[in-house]
């Protein structure tokens, strides 16, 4: 079922202050670190998206240094689809996967892969009109690192569509797509509880330059990320 309210694709305006684009292999940290602001902006979605692709990446940022999570969701117009769920804790780090083998392994993602059914995909689809995802409304939406949000970057038969929701307080309570994602998500790892971060970020003046950096804000702009830094 089409998403009525996708608009034409358009340019992306995402700027960067560090980091390159990204081009697949998220799962490997030094990719992590190097693209995080292109792949939260969904570049490649965006430069791939095209008529007969479904496409649709959504990020939780639960505070980064505690939990993120992403949904990969990729198929055919109208058919199934593939559905990647993946969560990091701490900054990745999991002190029970190191392995001499793989040094790295310890910095990696759960990961999870399934097939939703074309009638899924449609309920999913309802879910992100109910959200307001199929158009692009959110410009001006400041996502900082330490506090908890959502990203979309959607790509549904040659339109691109992107959107970032900041914390309300009630929470998350009007993204209508959520429940749905953690329900499939068979990771098994639970959410980070949704909770007043205010106080921590306003602490953030007070921090050390070393600890400054630790942080980082992103911008929703027209139809994409703006800034990152």
């Amino acid at each position: 079922m089409r998403l009525a309210q996708f608009v034409p694709f358009v340019l992306s305006p995402l700027l960067f202050a560090a980091g390159c684009t990204y081009q697949g292999d998220i799962d490997k940290p030094y990719t992590q670190k190097a693209t995080w602001f292109s792949y939260v902006g969904g570049d490649d979605i965006r430069a791939r998206c095209a008529p007969g692709l479904t496409e649709y990446r959504l990020i939780y940022n639960a505070v980064y240094d505690e939990q993120i999570r992403s949904y990969e969701i990729t198929g055919k117009p109208g058919g199934p689809a593939e559905m990647i769920s993946r969560v990091q804790e701490g900054h990745g780090l999991r002190g029970s996967k190191i392995s001499f083998s793989d040094p790295l392994a310890q910095f990696g993602w759960e990961k999870a892969t399934k097939t939703l059914s074309q009638s899924e995909v449609n309920e999913f689809e309802n879910l992100l009109k109910q959200s307001g995802a199929g158009e692009p409304h959110t410009k001006g939406n400041r996502l900082r690192s330490d506090d908890f949000y959502w990203v979309s970057a959607l790509c549904y038969d040659g339109a691109f569509v992107y959107n970032g929701w900041e914390r309300t307080p009630e929470g998350f309570e009007h993204l209508a797509f959520m429940p749905f994602l953690l329900e499939h998500d068979e990771t098994g790892i639970e959410p980070n509880p949704v909770r007043d971060v205010g106080t921590k970020n306003a602490a953030r003046m007070h921090q050390s330059k070393a600890e400054k950096m630790k942080h980082f804000d992103l911008e929703v702009g027209d139809n994409g990320l703006l800034t990152g830094f």
